[in-house]
């Protein structure tokens, strides 16, 4: 049995479960209005990470991209639109179709959430940053790959 590989994921779905605790707890100190972050649910965040990725991408391109169901892309997409996320407009090319953008406001919460996430890791790996680098691009790596397997 590849242990080692199986200690990857495990590891990987621990840390992932501790940043969101660590965020829903507001461990990285009290909230003002310049350091609070808009909590999203997986899906939405799911979401929001491809739309930030791919500004101009079209709602079947995102449920392709991140497998989720129509009717749970629906629900997303209209909870990030309500809140000022995600900004529809008419596909240029096709005027029966739409396409996809970050906004402001989302940039916004993305720079906050990421300077959470920032401060978190210095504090759990202080100058580690060679270390931080390399996990990271294996982290992307498998991301890549997972994806990758899972559109065939």
């Amino acid at each position: 049995m590849d242990s080692e590989l199986a200690d990857l994921a495990e590891a990987i779905l621990g840390v992932g479960r501790e940043l969101r605790m660590r965020m829903d707890a507001g461990v990285a100190g009290p909230a003002t209005s310049e350091t609070a972050v808009v909590h999203l649910t997986a899906s939405e965040a799911h979401v929001m990470r491809h739309i930030d990725h791919h500004p101009g991408v079209t709602p079947s391109d995102v449920a392709r991209a991140t497998g989720l169901q129509r009717s749970n892309l629906s629900t997303a997409l209209r909870a990030l639109e309500q809140r000022g996320f995600v900004e529809r407009r008419t596909d240029p090319h096709d005027a029966r179709g739409v396409n996809l953008f970050p906004t402001d406001q989302a940039a916004d919460n993305l720079t906050r959430l990421r300077r959470q996430w920032a401060s978190q890791m210095a504090r759990v790996l202080g100058g580690d940053r060679e270390s931080a680098a390399a996990a990271t691009a294996l982290l992307q790596r498998v991301e890549a790959g997972l994806v990758a397997d899972r559109l065939g």
